[in-house]
């Protein structure tokens, strides 16, 4: 995976663009998964909260069609190890 930029811009359910600070990029079970925290305050998050997002390869008919697409990880023992295997990785 290329380096991760300093704000990625995503878009929610209302159509908004939200910015999230990328914390790292973990491999598990055969896939990449981010860990993202938002740049500026969401409704119903904390101050300093961070999120998991899975990353999938497209490959569509021409380059605006292809690229990395980025899934909110919900499964909460995906998210316990993504989030685990990153505070491993920081204690090594």
């Amino acid at each position: 995976m290329p380096d991760l930029p300093e704000i990625i811009l995503l878009t929610n359910d209302r159509g908004e663009r939200v910015g999230f600070e990328p914390v790292a990029s973990v491999p598990w079970n055969d896939q990449t998964y981010l860990i993202l925290r938002p740049v500026t305050p969401m409704e119903g998050a904390d101050e300093g909260d961070a999120f998991v997002f899975s990353v999938s390869q497209v490959d569509g008919d021409g380059d605006e069609d292809s690229g990395s697409f980025l899934s909110m990880v919900t499964d909460d023992a995906t998210i316990d190890a993504v989030f685990d295997l990153y505070e491993k990785g920081l204690s090594s």
